[in-house]
């Protein structure tokens, strides 16, 4: 309005309080402030940090990139937090160190007494999750590069849940295990069945670079005490198979042979 309309947006305010009551009142919806979500300011940030080569600034921000700065402020509070919350430094506009991702791990640890989980370090961390699935493309992997053991995956004679050939290590899930995956995925809608987790498969490539999982509800050591003699046609059977997020995989390891979903 301020650029296009004959009269300035403060005009609006002035009469009608705020540009919403001023937009009802001819009877339009105003668009929700929050309709684009967290998840996409930080991929057009990182996209655009991609092409430039190093983190965008604000003003870089506001002539190339695909949202607002002011949108990015009104979820992180500042352009900084939003930089930080998508992996970068915005004192010195680089990229976070790895050491830098591992101390905020460690801190982490300190502060919850156990190993954070990626949705703990989402919502208690300086930085967001994502730096850390993008750096090493997966939550498991960026705490074993921390030198922590991941939180629900045994590895190793000294966890009390170790064996010497674990179901966790097993590659081959069958001769039927392509079938009855895309059968569990359209079952389950496309879908994370975790309570509280709507991630849709277009969703989890997007953010994780990979489709959904699909985990055993009973594990397959359940069904073999070796690979060979795991019987994959019961194991594979679609009322064992769930689909799942990366990041909240670990949750149904540990919950199982329960669901963690309502079904």
């Amino acid at each position: 309005m301020d650029e296009l309309g004959a009269y300035a947006a403060g005009t609006y305010k002035d009469h009608f309080n705020s540009w919403t009551n001023a937009l009802q009142l001819v009877g339009y919806e105003p668009i929700q402030k929050y309709r684009v979500s967290k998840e996409a300011i930080l991929d057009d940030i990182a996209s655009l940090a991609d092409a430039l080569g190093k983190p965008p600034t604000a003003s870089e921000m506001r002539s190339k990139g695909k949202y607002s700065v002011k949108l990015a402020q009104n979820h992180f509070g500042s352009w900084n937090k939003a930089l930080q919350a998508a992996g970068y430094d915005p004192h010195h506009r680089h990229r976070i160190s790895d050491e830098a991702l591992f101390e905020e791990i460690r801190r982490l640890v300190d502060e919850l007494d156990k190993v954070p989980t990626a949705q703990e370090m989402r919502d208690h961390g300086q930085y967001s999750h994502r730096p850390y699935f993008r750096r090493w493309d997966s939550w498991q992997a960026a705490i074993q590069a921390a030198e922590y053991e991941p939180v629900g995956y045994p590895s190793g004679p000294e966890n009390h849940k170790w064996k010497e050939q674990s179901a966790h290590e097993w590659r081959g899930y069958g001769d039927n295990w392509r079938v009855q995956r895309l059968k569990a995925l359209k079952h389950d809608d496309f879908t994370c069945q975790t309570p509280g987790c709507e991630r849709t498969q277009k969703e989890h490539r997007e953010e994780f670079g990979v489709g959904l999982n699909i985990h055993h509800i009973r594990p397959l050591s359940t069904f073999g005490e070796t690979e060979s003699e795991v019987d994959f046609e019961r194991a594979n059977q679609l009322d064992n198979l769930v689909t799942v997020c990366v990041e909240h995989h670990y949750l149904w390891e540990r919950a199982s042979p329960l669901r963690l979903d309502t079904r």
